[in-house]
């Protein structure tokens, strides 16, 4: 038996082609993919059941999998199947692995690919339940523990390293996050703590990238501003005008029109940010999900509306939006990741938060 085989033999061309529909890859690069992360997740897998507390761990999460459903693969990639699969997936991920291991895993995949972080991301996280799935199936009719996982990663250990592709490795993968995670019999769950107060907001270094990068691509502009009058008042700031300029009584100075909607798109983004992140932090279950999905409807709009403008800009402006989503929306996929985690809130807040996930990285790319 071949565990990385038996996992392969179910990505049929059906599959193959659904899969890559979803990920934004032709059925060429989705096998190479899919060949290079089915032995990378197996790899990362093997070394979480290589403590006790590990396996007991991955034991706790393939004893809640429904292999029933698995059995159609074709079919959970299609619709409002495949959002739900995802989730799933990136839950599972994140429990499993905890946000940093999992990140690894991400960049060390997608580095070997080529691909985009977040690429890699979505291909994992539909890719999961179906690698766990092929795992569970190794023990049906018998109880699966922490001491028969080891022994199934034991046997496949040749297996598994035979798949891995040439050039890709994860002998750097570590769990750290198993050493401070409850024994198997403690149901509690690491993502329910509070995190640690850093003493200012998380996301307001955001601010800061479209301001210097706007800054430098006006002083750059050959179309250079007319200084009507000497500065007399340091303490204005840039209003919002039909004209977007800042008061001529301030510094007599017109900014071109193109520059103050960057700026304002933005300072925008910002808010964005900040309202996701204050947002996201706050839900610690289902009940404080549901009150965080008012908010998340809001903030979709928002950022719709910013990405139609974004879509107006000169490409200097577009270039400086770019690089600040693409600075920092792994922070965003972070959180998201860590809240996506929280039994139940997967399903209540996937239908809008993965929208919005979809519309930043079309942005930053």
């Amino acid at each position: 038996m071949n565990l990385v085989d038996l996992v392969k033999g179910q990505l049929t061309p059906e599959v193959i082609g659904s899969l890559g529909s979803l990920i934004g890859a032709n059925e060429a690069q989705t096998k190479t993919a899919t060949a290079a992360a089915v032995p990378a997740m197996l790899s990362g897998l093997a070394k979480l059941a290589g403590t006790a507390n590990g396996a007991g761990q991955l034991a706790s999460a393939l004893g809640g999998l429904d292999l029933g459903s698995l059995g159609n693969l074709a079919g959970m990639l299609g619709g409002s199947n495949a959002s739900r699969m995802a989730d799933k997936g990136g839950s599972l991920l994140g429990s499993l692995f905890g946000n940093s291991a999992t990140s690894m895993i991400v960049e060390t995949l997608a580095s070997f690919l080529g691909i985009k972080s977040g690429v890699a991301r979505s291909l994992m996280s539909y890719m999961a339940p179906v690698v766990l799935g092929q795992i569970a199936s190794q023990f049906k009719g018998k109880s699966i523990d922490a001491q028969g996982l080891q022994s199934l990663f034991a046997d496949q250990a040749r297996n598994i390293s035979a798949a891995m592709p040439a050039g890709l490795s994860l002998a750097d993968f570590t769990a750290p996050q198993l050493a401070s995670k409850p024994a198997q019999g403690d149901r509690r769950v690491e993502h329910h703590r509070e995190p640690e107060p850093s003493g200012f907001p998380s996301w307001l270094p955001w601010l800061i990238l479209p301001l210097l990068g706007l800054g430098a691509w006006f002083l750059l502009n050959p179309k250079k501003p007319e200084v009507k009058a000497p500065v007399v008042d340091r303490t204005k700031v840039i209003e919002r005008a039909p004209a977007v300029q800042v008061e001529p009584a301030a510094t007599g100075l017109e900014l071109p029109a193109e520059l103050g909607d960057a700026l304002k798109i933005g300072k925008d983004l910002t808010g964005l940010f900040g309202g996701l992140t204050t947002a996201l932090g706050g839900v610690k279950d289902v009940a404080t999900a549901e009150q965080a999905v008012p908010t998340l409807k809001d903030l979709g709009l928002t950022l719709e509306a910013l990405k139609g403008s974004t879509a107006a800009l000169p490409a200097a402006g577009k270039a400086s939006i770019k690089d600040m989503v693409g600075a920092n929306i792994g922070g965003i996929r972070s959180l998201v990741d860590t809240v996506m985690a929280i039994p139940g809130v997967g399903d209540l807040l996937g239908p809008y938060i993965r929208p919005m996930l979809d519309t930043l990285g079309a942005l930053g790319l």
